[in-house]
């Protein structure tokens, strides 16, 4: 008994900096790593019964509402999680005002996914999936809202079944609407459902600040909010740009098939890019707190270890991935959608400075310093339009996937540049053996790919291989993650 209440307190209480952060760290990873696989069983499912161009009609739809859903997303949830992480005695006012500015917003944005974003296609089939994402949209953002207000207290407990939850309806509704008719259409609405779902749980946890966020709205808030919030809208553009631009346009230059090649290869990035969220949202609230403490060693020392934290997931990641890529992208979607392999393959090297741009974000919305960096965000945008005209036409898909790593390259160069200037840290000498580990695991992984070994006992043997050359290597943030885990129980 003892024992299962020494797990309560670990995994439901805030206890202390450490245990709350392997807590937060915990559901964080528990329910994206469940709910990607639950939703990897629907994606993968869809795109075989689809086929690549049907499957490539509803990425393109989902890929069109979410370019415009940056009218949406401009940052209210990261300024909700960070002022009330600082400031927890007006949690009910800036949860109530930020509510009211996300609804207007979300008002706005499905009218124009509804009658500008049809401007945009030349797919009518994708088009006349719309209505139905304008719902999506305002569903999402709703209940991704409540995860924002979730990360502020530090329960990522409740995000994670939100969150599980909403993917678990994926996949019911999913394989039932497939069952019905196997079309885009069917998927779309399916996705509808079940982020209504997500959403509603999420209102229910918090039916006391819904309740009450008539009465506790602040119209002194909106200013100081939207201030903080512009520049993480510019911000906002450079992701949806990486996320959604390159299937708009080629849609406009390519086939629906090589869509669907192209997202095929894209969802698995996307996937892969959580475990950057879970990592930066788990250790954001800290971070903030220690940014308002003024504390700033406690600033570089969570910097350090977060970002050789990522950079030990993300180099191996990016290594595997392109050692192993056709036979990922074979044994996941079948032979069909082999012609995006060379296009995934880009995208995995996009790890390495996708998931410490992620972290650099945090500090930079820590020290409430996103103005500086917004120029960076447009100039990439930018940029990105630029390297799709000129590399599509030359390279197809893979043209489309060198645009964004390129982008995202340069953009992460100049934020890092920066944000050394606002609180130094050291990167580099904390990641050598980790680079070294993950040479020789792809050495390992390509032999095994060459005798024919099937590739889910290929990355998980590679993936052994990798940690055993860290343990080997004495590498310190494996030890020093001991450490926490063990500081965490006690």
């Amino acid at each position: 008994m003892n024992a299962i209440n020494r797990l309560k307190e670990l995994l439901f209480n805030n206890r202390g900096a450490r245990q709350t952060v392997v807590k937060n760290m915990f559901w964080l990873t528990f329910s994206q790593t469940i709910s990607r696989l639950i939703r990897a069983i629907i994606i993968i499912y869809a795109a075989r019964v689809l086929g690549a161009a049907e499957y490539g009609i509803f990425s393109y739809a989902l890929g069109l509402a979410g370019f415009f859903t940056i009218f949406a997303d401009i940052g209210i949830g990261q300024i909700l999680t960070r002022e009330v992480s600082q400031k927890p005695e007006r949690a009910s006012s800036y949860f109530a005002t930020s509510l009211w500015l996300k609804v207007s917003l979300l008002v706005g944005t499905s009218l124009l996914i509804i009658f500008a974003a049809p401007h945009f296609s030349k797919l009518e089939s994708a088009t006349a999936l719309l209505p139905f994402v304008a719902l999506l949209v305002i569903f999402d953002n709703l209940r991704e809202f409540g995860n924002a207000f979730f990360r502020a207290k530090e329960k990522m407990e409740y995000e994670a079944f939100v969150t599980v939850l909403m993917n678990l309806a994926i996949t019911a509704l999913g394989f039932v609407a497939l069952s019905i008719s196997a079309t885009a259409r069917s998927v779309t609405i399916a996705y509808v459902g079940s982020a209504g779902a997500g959403f509603l749980a999420a209102v229910y946890i918090l039916r006391e600040e819904f309740m009450n966020a008539i009465r506790n709205f602040d119209w002194r808030l909106i200013q100081p909010t939207m201030h903080s919030a512009w520049p993480i809208a510019i911000l906002g553009l450079l992701g949806t740009f990486m996320l959604n631009v390159d299937i708009i346009m080629l849609g406009w230059m390519r086939t629906a098939a090589e869509i669907g090649y192209y997202a095929s290869g894209q969802k698995v990035a996307q996937v892969l890019y959580t475990i950057s969220a879970i990592i930066s949202s788990a250790l954001f609230p800290a971070i903030s707190r220690a940014v308002g403490r003024g504390d700033r060693g406690q600033v570089t020392l969570l910097m350090e270890r977060g970002m050789a934290a990522l950079f030990l997931i993300a180099i191996p990641l990016a290594v595997g991935g392109i050692v192993l890529g056709k036979s990922i992208i074979e044994f996941l979607y079948s032979a069909e959608y082999i012609p995006g392999t060379l296009s995934f393959q880009i995208l995995m090297m996009t790890m390495l400075v996708v998931f410490p741009g992620a972290f650099a974000g945090n500090l930079v919305l820590a020290y409430d310093k996103q103005k500086k960096i917004a120029v960076y965000a447009a100039m990439a945008s930018v940029g990105n339009i630029v390297f799709n005209v000129l590399f599509i036409p030359l390279f197809g898909i893979a043209g489309a996937a060198l645009a964004t790593l390129l982008v995202q390259a340069m953009n992460n160069c100049l934020v890092w540049n920066m944000i050394k200037g606002i609180n130094p840290f050291y990167t580099l000498r904390n990641i050598k053996k980790a680079f070294i580990a993950s040479l020789l695991m792809g050495v390992v992984a390509f032999s095994l790919d060459r005798l024919g070994i099937h590739v889910l006992a290929a990355i998980g043997i590679s993936g052994a291989a990798y940690f055993v050359f860290l343990f080997l290597f004495k590498e310190r943030i494996v030890e020093e993650i001991k450490s926490m885990m063990k500081a965490a129980r006690a």
